[in-house]
């Protein structure tokens, strides 16, 4: 079976990660298809620990490999099981994992040969002391692209119509816009750095007054303006956003210009309870 790696050359003292620092490699052979360490293994890295032989504070890699037996993706896995299960092994016998410069599965390594028992010597474990010299540093991944800016479109509107902004949303009695309404205001903002040459008015509208009242009456400023209020508040936003104040207008029209006559509905009044831009030029 094929492999998507070169033959083993870490005998040769080198591999894909760089040079190794030793030719002292040591080995770890499993059997078939299992990735955990046998008891003599276990005791092989004590001996090795307890001879220095991997003496804490050294760097150390380890690589795990399969034979040709199992489907390639699968002997990935597998390689990559073993690798860790030693790794583990090692960080519980007091090995740093900060010294431990690389952990990879290879996979399988191509032989040029069949048969049901494998390559027991391609079923391993490399462990390296010392570590690899000049690791190549990792590709950075690019970072993408924002997103482009969503707009209003106002391809299609006229001078001297208006597009309703669905989405400001007001605390009750009050001009202080709602946090959810941010994404539409940014919309707003956009659509006019789009359009440098573009200027609008901005209308406020309220619902739910008895018919002798004009406006609502605001709590925050005290006073009975609270739909010129509301439209202001859009206006200091986009202006300190550096839109050119010449380009804004705010208006507030009450109750004067209801989309719904008799509000009956919750939904009603959230029709009239309403802000709307005017294309004033373009």
């Amino acid at each position: 079976m094929r492999s998507y790696i070169a033959t083993l050359t870490i005998i040769l003292g080198l591999t894909q990660y760089g040079k190794a620092r030793t030719a002292d490699t040591i080995k770890l052979y499993f059997n078939i298809g299992i990735a955990e360490l046998k008891p003599a293994d276990k005791s092989k890295i004590d001996s090795f620990i307890y001879l220095d032989k991997l003496p804490p504070g050294k760097k150390l890699g380890i690589i795990g490999y399969a034979d040709y037996l199992g489907d390639e993706n699968a002997n990935i896995g597998l390689s990559e099981k073993r690798a860790n299960n030693v790794k583990t092994y090692l960080e519980s016998m007091g090995i740093r994992a900060e010294d431990i410069q690389l952990v990879v599965g290879k996979g399988e390594i191509s032989r040029n040969m069949e048969g049901k028992e494998g390559y027991a010597e391609d079923r391993r474990v490399d462990i390296i002391p010392g570590g690899f010299k000049d690791l190549p540093k990792p590709k950075p991944v690019p970072t993408p692209p924002p997103p482009p800016a969503k707009k209003i479109d106002i391809t299609t509107v006229e001078a001297n119509q208006t597009i309703r902004l669905n989405k400001i949303f007001f605390y009750p009695g009050s001009h202080k816009v709602r946090e959810e309404s941010y994404p539409e205001l940014k919309l707003l903002y956009h659509t006019l750095k789009e359009h440098p040459t573009l200027k609008i008015q901005i209308e406020g509208h309220i619902c739910c007054l008895t018919k002798d009242t004009y406006d609502g009456y605001d709590y925050d400023s005290q006073d009975f303006r609270l739909s010129e209020n509301r439209a202001k508040e859009i206006y200091d936003f986009l202006v300190q956003r550096k839109i050119d104040p010449s380009r804004l207008s705010y208006k507030g029209f009450g109750k004067s210009r209801p989309l719904v006559a008799n509000e009956k509905t919750p939904e009603d009044e959230n029709m009239n309870r309403r802000v709307e831009i005017r294309i004033l030029s373009k």
